[in-house]
């Protein structure tokens, strides 16, 4: 069930096209066929929390698609759920974990033993999960208001934790861009580039009194830093990594970190020590232990005992809660091509495109539609194209793609230089463009204007003038 064709279709027992942002009304009436079939197996309560989040309204979605999903799971003796991390760039992604949660709780019910895996597609988020890296979650990840967790972290930690989320990153913008936030402390992520509605961010980030970027490399965000905190990369400190299917594999650093680039837990600790304070416990092996304390997937753990294939955390076959996420703005107009992104096949966010080997085998950017879209548009394969919103357009070059569905255009994010994210605006993805054939020579891309604001790079004890 997915907008976009994968290779994964020449294997399923049933393919369900839906448009961006469809899924859950598609798994809605997934889960309203399974609970007919279930009859009375289905106890009460069950049915009545899916019914609530369902409604029962999507039983017609205008498609026979569900029926052939439903009937494909009620065949099959056990089900396995691969959640693709592009449902979490929707609007819709609240919705749509609560629709697999229902999915889960139907197929449980029914005797199919359901297995749940999300593919992330950046290394160690589900790590990043589980340290409750999400606004309205505590290390599990559990719900804030979850007073028993609560309550253990406080008396581990002797500090408080308020009940309430606390701000996402749209959230922390806005208040931002409305002058409200003295200083911003970004760690290892480049929002200018990968946020959707470039010139907001920008904005925001130049409205807040003090911007600190500590990342390994030099991307947009820190050429807007008040200050930069160079740091270690891939090799150059020890860690542990939680992969997809919730296997810890160790990290061992095996070179220096260049330059003057320091470890990340140095660096936190060098900045706790301008405030007078110290961060504790502050060695890695001293944080895995604490980790494995309190975190109840990761009780029993030791660093030295993950080996060299890592330890399982115990897994939790449920999708993390729709109270995690934030609610979705109003839906976008249907009646217009609309823009969805994510990786190509030889790319992973922007990091790979530094790497020279990947870019000999997928160097050029490119625009993807369906083969009928193309025709209506007069459109050939490899034509030149400029694909423009209300926001800003890209040129780059076509590709048709005759197992694409009507409606749907698709860039990969993976391209620094077309700065996709100008297109985009706040709130609104997918988000509606227009496609039409490029009438002179270009170069690939889109005007490059300087957006530096930055006034110093910070130096850590130690390093070289």
């Amino acid at each position: 069930l997915s907008a976009r064709p994968s290779r994964l279709d020449a294997y399923a027992r049933a393919v369900v096209r839906v448009a961006p942002g469809a899924e859950a009304a598609a798994l809605a009436a997934v889960v309203a066929r399974l609970v007919a079939a279930a009859g009375q197996a289905l106890p009460s309560e069950v049915l009545a929390d899916v019914g609530a989040t369902t409604g029962w309204a999507p039983a017609t979605t205008g498609s026979d698609g569900p029926d052939r999903l439903a009937a494909a799971l009620l065949d099959g003796g056990s089900v396995a759920v691969l959640v693709s991390a592009d449902l979490l760039r929707l609007s819709e992604a609240r919705a749509t974990l609560q629709q697999l949660t229902n999915l889960l709780r139907v197929l449980r019910v029914l005797g199919k033993g359901p297995a749940m895996q999300f593919l992330f597609d950046r290394a160690n988020q589900l790590g990043a999960w589980d340290m409750g890296v999400l606004p309205a979650a505590l290390p599990g990840p559990r719900p804030v208001g979850d007073h028993t967790a609560r309550t253990a972290l406080i008396r581990a930690w002797g500090a408080e934790i308020p009940p309430e989320p606390g701000a996402d990153l749209d959230a922390m913008l806005a208040l931002c861009d409305k002058g409200r936030v003295g200083a911003l402390y970004i760690v290892g992520s480049d929002p200018l580039m990968t946020y959707p509605d470039r010139g907001f961010v920008k904005r925001a980030l130049d409205a807040t009194d003090l911007l600190i970027v500590q990342d390994t490399f030099l991307t947009d965000t820190v050429g807007l830093a008040d200050v930069v905190l160079p740091a270690a990369g891939y090799g150059e400190e020890s860690g542990t990594f939680t992969n997809n299917e919730g296997r810890i594999q160790a990290v061992r650093k095996f070179r220096e970190p260049a330059f003057e680039a320091r470890g990340n837990l140095a660096i936190l600790d060098f900045v706790a020590a301008l405030r007078n304070q110290a961060m504790q416990p502050s060695m890695q092996g001293e944080i895995f232990r604490e980790i494995a304390r309190l975190v109840p997937a990761y009780q029993g753990l030791t660093q030295d005992g993950l080996g060299a294939d890592g330890a399982f955390t115990t897994a939790d076959p449920t999708p993390p809660a729709g109270e995690f996420f934030a609610p979705p703005p109003n839906p976008n107009a249907a009646d217009r091509l609309m823009l969805v992104t994510g990786n190509c096949l030889f790319h992973n966010g922007y990091l790979s495109e530094r790497s020279e080997i990947l870019n000999t085998v997928a160097d050029d950017p490119y625009v993807e539609m369906s083969a009928w879209d193309a025709a209506q548009l007069g459109l050939s394969d490899r034509d030149q194209v400029i694909v423009r919103s209300t926001q800003g357009e890209l040129r780059a070059q076509l590709k048709v793609n005759r197992h694409f569905p009507g409606g749907l255009v698709f860039v990969p994010e993976n391209y620094r230089d077309l700065r996709l994210n100008s297109l985009m605006r706040r709130g609104e993805y997918p988000c509606p463009v227009e496609v039409q054939k490029a009438r002179a020579a270009f170069a690939t891309g889109v005007e490059v204007r300087p957006e530096s604001r930055g006034r110093g790079i910070a130096e850590l004890p130690g390093s070289s003038p």
